[in-house]
């Protein structure tokens, strides 16, 4: 701690100069107390409610949020949301989760981009390798914290995560954005905005990754960088979200060295590629309001030399939202999905059976909001019914009461339950472990995890008290949550079939994580902002009794800290000058698997200069006293520690 305080101490003198600087009348922060209190989110409820009215627990990333983070992708952005664990596993690769259980491609969390999910059925989770967006046009991001099963479907588990782009007619002007790191790797973007006679407004843009690599413990580079492109297209209604049409595609390369047991450490060359059109209609219908929602979406990765996955999905989903006399809201809907994986193994790693697997899923859910004391208690009854050709069907119903003592506090209880479906590799796919040589007789076995066609869905039963409260100079939120899984995948002993050792995977693990979130946004003065993030967790894995069961949940408990913050320092200077200050802090990752990660504290600082009224430059430092940690080690590819220095990116951004 001395050494930490000691590292801080100048940085703290340079905070406080500036915070005692007298203001000017140009320097407002861009939102003002009446704007904060009221944001809108619809991730909850599926409709668009005021923040203050919202009985869950419930961050939002305004675009000015996303602009002052400094971040270069979303898994960045989201460290500023409490109960959110975001560690880095190498360059562009990461592992995000809501309320633990971390691990790469964010199992149990649902993430949405405009309502099109990028969940991926081969890992149940999110590759973040290519989620590479235009920053700039991000509206904002929802990050609902518990489940939201009830309304958005199974894998909405620990979370959803909803990232809501801008209309294009927010975004009218040329920006060209130019950048440059430390190593000279230089990225740019580019976006066009236009309208379309009088009935659409749209937009075009196109941008390229090139990150640089990560260094190993002993300072020699992992060749982990990032390269590739994205590029896309959003047209909109000049009637107020009446209609939307946008489409993308890209490319991303994300070499990696996969550290396997047998045959031993392999340089794998990580591609994906991929295209997606999606659209949405607004109106009214029977009295309510109705959306219409579809996507067409692909996905090919090929992990070179290992394996090859190719996922096609095509989704509907259809809501309606009418009131039903004077207390009662209804929102119901429908929705169907179509999957095609088509899988294709490289090597002797890993092998699929069957290599194609069609998933159909149905689904209907709806919702009566009940206030059942004008503007002081409100109740959310909601369940969803999904049928999956692949598993049986599920329930996840869900209860939310809200009091609202007065107008500017809010408490809430929320109970219920979600289930997260296995993945296609946990079904389908046989993974060389390693090797071992038996003690009697002295003979050298291949270890293999093996595949269950026969899993079923994880289950979740979660409840959550919370408190907001909205001050003069600011808001805070508390909240305790205790989620109990049962079902969780795990892993025994299996046959001996020589020269094979089968690892089985079961649904024989249960969990409980409890767990405490703090977060303050303070307006100090009219130029100096601070938002803090506090989470205390606990992850208990039940006792099976069985030594290798019970030593492989050990290990997924030891991949969640116990604690983390954040604290974010924004302070506006003369000439619309900015500079921001991120202290970050996670607890260790407990052995055994994570010995090596222990606890760190990372300061990120950034600073902005407009020019003039078209360009503006940006000046971003990550872990500013270069403390070189590392902080985290992947669950799937394993792969070498990879550590992270000092990052310097310098920005520029014309606007036209």
């Amino acid at each position: 701690m001395a050494r930490l305080i000691g590292r801080l101490r100048p940085l703290g003198w340079v905070l406080a100069m500036v915070a005692a600087r007298p203001a000017g009348a140009a320097e407002l922060l861009d939102l003002s107390l009446e704007q904060l209190s009221s944001l809108e989110v619809v991730s909850v409820s599926r409709k668009a409610q005021r923040l203050a009215d919202t009985p869950a627990a419930v961050t939002v990333l305004t675009a000015e949020d996303i602009r002052r983070s400094g971040a270069r992708s979303i898994p960045e952005v989201l460290r500023l949301v409490p109960g959110v664990q975001v560690a880095r596993i190498g360059a562009g690769r990461w592992a995000v989760s809501v309320r633990g259980l971390n691990s790469r491609f964010a199992s149990r969390l649902l993430v949405q981009i405009d309502g099109r999910s990028v969940y991926s059925p081969l890992f149940s989770g999110v590759i973040w390798e290519f989620q590479n967006l235009m920053l700039e046009d991000v509206a904002r991001i929802e990050v609902v914290r518990g489940p939201g099963a009830s309304l958005w479907g199974a894998n909405a588990v620990n979370g959803v995560i909803n990232i809501v782009t801008r209309r294009a007619s927010e975004t009218p002007e040329a920006l060209v954005r130019l950048s440059v790191d430390q190593s000279g790797r230089p990225e740019a973007a580019v976006r066009q905005g236009f309208r379309w006679g009088e009935s659409a407004s749209g937009r075009v843009f196109a941008l390229s990754v090139n990150r640089a690599p990560f260094e190993d413990a002993r300072g020699h580079s992992l060749g982990d960088e990032q390269t590739g492109w994205r590029a896309g297209f959003r047209l909109d209604s000049a009637q107020r979200n009446q209609w939307r049409v946008s489409g993308e595609a890209f490319r991303q390369r994300s070499p990696e060295t996969v550290d396997l047991p047998a045959p031993g450490a392999l340089d794998a060359t990580f591609d994906y590629e991929g295209a997606f059109l999606s659209g949405e209609r607004r109106g009214h219908w029977l009295g309510g309001e109705a959306t219409l929602r579809g996507y067409v979406d692909y996905v090919k990765m090929i992990f070179d030399p290992i394996a090859s996955a190719t996922v096609s999905t095509g989704d509907l989903d259809f809501q309606h939202r009418v009131n039903a006399g004077k207390r009662h809201e209804w929102i119901w809907g429908a929705g169907v999905r179509y999957q095609h994986v088509d899988t294709d193994s490289r090597s002797n790693i890993i092998s699929f059976a069957p290599d194609v697997t069609q998933l159909k899923t149905f689904s209907a859910f709806v919702q009566d909001e009940i206030a059942l004391v004008p503007r002081r208690w409100r109740l959310s009854l909601g369940a969803r019914f999904e049928a999956r050709n692949a598993s049986v069907p599920e329930w996840q119903p869900s209860a939310r009461l809200l009091w609202t003592p007065t107008d500017r506090d809010s408490v809430w209880v929320h109970g219920s339950r979600a289930v997260r479906t296995p993945s296609i590799g946990e079904r389908y796919a046989n993974l060389v472990y390693g090797t071992r040589t038996l003690p009697f007789p002295p003979v050298v076995v291949t270890i293999v995890g093996q595949r269950n066609p026969d899993l079923k869905a994880e289950h979740l039963r979660a409840v959550e008290l919370g408190y907001r409260r909205q001050w003069d100079i600011g808001s805070t939120e508390a909240v305790v949550f205790r989620h109990r899984y049962d079902n969780l995948i795990g892993s025994d002993l299996g046959p001996l079939a020589f020269p094979n050792q089968y690892i089985v995977r079961d649904n024989g693990s249960a969990a409980v994580v409890e767990g405490l979130e703090l977060s303050a946004d303070a307006r100090v003065s009219d130029r100096m902002r601070l938002l803090a993030a506090l989470t205390l967790m606990r992850t208990d894995y039940d006792r099976t009794g069985r030594p290798v069961h019970d030593e492989a949940d050990a290990q997924r408990a030891s991949r969640n800290a116990d604690h983390w913050f954040t604290l974010q320092a924004r302070f506006d200077l003369p000439a619309r000058r900015e500079m921001d200050v991120t202290v970050r802090h996670s607890g260790a990752l407990k052995a055994p698997g994570a010995e090596r990660v222990g606890s760190y504290t990372v300061v990120d600082l950034r600073y902005s200069h407009p020019w003039n009224r078209y360009f503006e430059w940006e000046l971003t430092v990550d872990d500013l006293f270069d403390d070189h940690h590392t902080e985290f080690n992947s669950d799937q590819f394993p792969s070498p520690y990879a550590y992270q220095g000092r990052r310097c990116v310098l920005t520029g951004r014309w606007r036209f």
